[in-house]
């Protein structure tokens, strides 16, 4: 089955054009979801330190509910065709042009297929194949809404949605404990000294 009959689309904007400055029209300040925050969702590590943390003027009309996060529908990240369902902090921001939101209809558990498009051979076979050939790989809104997806009956999906999601919340406990550990060890070091 096709992507598209599984789910609604909304692409992100471009902020340049949303933003405004005009005193004319009722605006709403709005901060933007960055790849930061996405890849923390993911437990991913970010390497730009001093990223802009930015709000922008809009003009409440354009600001529609499809183009702000909230905590039911996934969100993807057109370059790095990463899935994430965003936690209760990150509702409300704003999806620049390089996301996509996908509302998911009923009989798809969210958790599972965020699992299964970030992790699964066949959906990774279909974007490295959509991706081939360029130089910065860009997932387009009509390549994804042509994926073929197979899926399980809901009750197995939620199982493995589940499973998924604690394997996730492993490995991030994981990277914490590590990181205290080293940390620990340092004091260790410093205090030997003295």
């Amino acid at each position: 089955m096709k992507l598209y009959r599984l789910a609604n689309f909304t692409q992100g904007a471009f902020t340049n054009r949303l933003e405004t400055s005009s005193s004319d029209v009722e605006t709403s300040k709005v901060k933007p979801l960055s790849l930061k925050e996405f890849n923390e969702t993911l437990g991913l590590a970010y390497r730009i330190s001093n990223e802009k943390n930015m709000e922008i003027t809009v003009p409440k009309e354009k600001l529609v509910p499809q183009l702000l996060t909230d905590t039911f529908s996934l969100i993807l990240h057109t370059h790095t065709q990463k899935v994430a369902l965003l936690p209760e902090k990150y509702s409300g921001l704003l999806l620049t042009n390089n996301f996509i939101k996908i509302e998911l209809t009923s009989g798809v558990d969210a958790d599972f297929f965020q699992w299964y498009f970030n992790e699964h051979p066949s959906i990774q076979k279909q974007l490295s194949v959509l991706s081939e050939g360029t130089v910065i790989s860009l997932l387009k809104l009509s390549h994804l809404k042509d994926l073929d997806i197979d899926l399980p009956p809901i009750e197995k999906q939620i199982i493995i949605g589940k499973i998924a999601k604690l394997k996730k919340r492993k490995k991030i406990l994981m990277a914490e404990k590590l990181e205290l550990h080293q940390r620990y060890i340092q004091q260790k070091l410093i205090k030997s000294i003295n």
